[in-house]
Formats: C-alpha cells, structure tokens, sequence
C-alpha cells in the first residue's frame, strides 16, 4: 500500500488554512490550498491504522463484539469548519484521523480508557482524555456524550511524529443518539451536532440524551436535569409537535442494504441524500480507496456526502456508520418505548 506523507510544513499547511478560511486570493491560490490540506488530511491515513491496531487487539479482550472502525475527516467537513472559524488552522485539528469503538455498556467503556490511558511502553502517545460522560467536561449541551481519547503519533515513521489522532469510545445507546443527529444533518442539511437549527428539534435531542443518561446512571445533559417523568412529559410534547420518530423512520425507509463479508476492506461510501441513494464500493487497496475519495470530493457537489472507512469486516460497516445507512432504529426504539411507558 502506497504511504501518503505530509509534502508540507506544519507552516505552510497553516498558511492554507487561513487561505481557505479566509476565501482569499485566486482561484488557483485556493485550489492549491485545498490541495496542500487535502495531503496533510491523507497523510494521517498511517498513523490512525497504526492507533487503530492497538486500539482493536485491546477493544476485543475487553468484548469480542465490539465495532472498531476508522475514518479520515471529510475534506468538506474540514474546509466547512474552517470558514465557520477563519482563524483556525488544521494542524491543530485532533480529528482528521478518527477511530471509534462502540461498546454494549459503560463499564466496557471505562474498561478500554482505563487500559489505553495506561499502556506501557506506549509510543503513540495519549495526550489527553475528554470525558463527556461525566466530568472534564462533561456531556454537551446538545447531549453528546462519550469519551475521547487523543493521542499523538510517536512509531517509527518519523516523518509522521506528532500527527494527531482521536479515538471516540461509546456505549451502543451513545451511538445510536450520535448516529441520529448525523442522520438528520446528512438528509435535511441542518446542523444540529453543532447546536444550530431548530430550538425545539435541539431540545427534543437533549432531552433524550439525558433520559439514555439516567438509564447508564452518568450525567445528566446540562439544562436538562429534571427528573425523568417530567423530561418524558416535555418528550411526548416535542415529539407530538416536531414528529421526529416519523422523520427518521421516513429517511431509513429511502435507503437499502448493501454487501456483507468477513474479510478486511478499505471502502467509499457515496451518499446522493436528494435520492436517498447509498453507493458502497469495496476497494482492493487503501490507495485505490483514497484515489476514489478524492474524485468524488473534487466534484464540489453538495447533494452527495462521500467518506473512506477501513473495516476489519464489512458485514460490520452498518454497525460503524450507521447514519450513512439512516440506520436510526436503536434511537427511535428507546425514544418510542419510554413514551410508552409515560402514556
């Protein structure tokens, strides 16, 4: 497999974020910083597999049935966030190469941290951990919580020491209230996993979070610290008014299944959110993959969302990207049994 590098410096790619964020210059000047970030995003292809090794031997002693994935931060995603803050540069993005593991409970959850936090003898380094279950900082006001964990590359290849990396570690009900904001952003356009948008749809979403919270017995979601039974009555309101359930059931209901297999894969997915069409295409080698991806970024095309992932399995992908799949049931199930229960 083919290694990308970082061709640049951490300067130079600082120059390119500003460039980008700031839309100055020509055309030309800023294709060619889209270009220096789009090598600086794939350089941390390396690093992450490196992480995501570890992170998968030490995932599977804990349960054998986790998911372990890995993904590179969306190029769109990157440029988005740069014109949303002009000032920052990627070279101080943690993201760009992300691993997640979803685990059935939190101690699972905890049991992972606590190891990688730890690891003798560790090279890749874990610089800090956020905790937004609990404390430092906490669960966000728009009701993610999880834990996070970022490291610092520091291996044997040089030429990618300090290249940052975040591993996300979730219990499945984390997951699923994750994977249906990311849903209602990726088929409606808004931007909730920013807290923007609707007020009454951001509220509907703390409020489940929190009600998942008190089932883990982890914090609660800031402004959302009432007693069940009354965040259940405001719910069945919400729900009554916005439909949420019915909106998310509707986006699953325009997207099919698609291939399963036990053997390790480096994958595109293509996302046409006008016509609810999911395109997987399975890619003999990660440069293969890489090639495609920026082919479809290069298209500048909003309607369609693309992302490389690198599974160990494939028939695991729906279980890692869910949202992709419109896959919101774990969500609508729990939101529509503790109605049930108020009623």
């Amino acid at each position: 497999m083919r290694r990308v590098v970082p061709e640049h410096t951490k300067s130079a790619v600082g120059r390119a974020s500003k460039v980008v964020g700031k839309g100055v210059g020509s055309a030309g000047e800023i294709e060619a910083a889209r270009a220096v970030l789009s090598n600086f995003r794939s350089a941390h292809a390396f690093p992450l597999n490196a992480v995501t090794v570890t992170v998968r031997q030490r995932a599977l002693d804990v349960n054998p049935n986790a998911v372990v994935a890995q993904r590179l931060k969306r190029l769109p995603t990157i440029l988005d966030k740069l014109t949303r803050i002009p000032t920052m540069s990627v070279t101080t993005m943690h993201d760009l190469g992300g691993c997640r593991v979803v685990f059935e409970t939190v101690e699972e959850v905890d049991a992972l941290v606590s190891v990688l936090r730890d690891l003798p003898r560790a090279r890749n380094r874990v610089t800090r951990v956020y905790d937004y279950l609990r404390d430092d900082p906490g669960p966000k006001a728009s009701g993610y919580r999880g834990m996070h964990l970022a490291y610092e590359y520091g291996a044997s290849m040089a030429e990618y020491h300090g290249l940052r990396i975040e591993l996300q570690v979730r219990t499945q009900l984390q997951h699923a209230w994750a994977t249906a904001v990311e849903t209602m952003d990726l088929f409606s356009g808004s931007e909730l996993k920013y807290s923007k948008g609707d007020r009454d749809v951001i509220r509907f979403f703390a409020i489940v979070s929190s009600l998942m919270a008190y089932e883990e017995r982890t914090a609660p979601v800031p402004g959302a610290e009432q007693a069940p039974g009354a965040l259940l009555a405001e719910l069945d309101e919400l729900e009554s008014r916005l439909g949420i359930v019915g909106r998310l059931r509707g986006y699953a209901a325009i997207v099919g299944d698609h291939a399963s297999s036990d053997r390790r894969s480096a994958l595109t997915l293509a996302l046409q959110r006008r016509e609810g069409r999911l395109t997987v295409t399975v890619h003999e080698t990660m440069a293969e993959a890489e090639a495609r991806l920026n082919e479809l970024e290069s298209q500048n095309d909003p309607e369609v969302d693309a992302v490389l992932v690198n599974i160990a399995r494939i028939g695991q992908l729906q279980a890692a990207y869910p949202n992709y799949y419109a896959d919101t049931s774990m969500f609508t199930d729990f939101v529509v049994s503790r109605l049930m229960s108020f009623a």
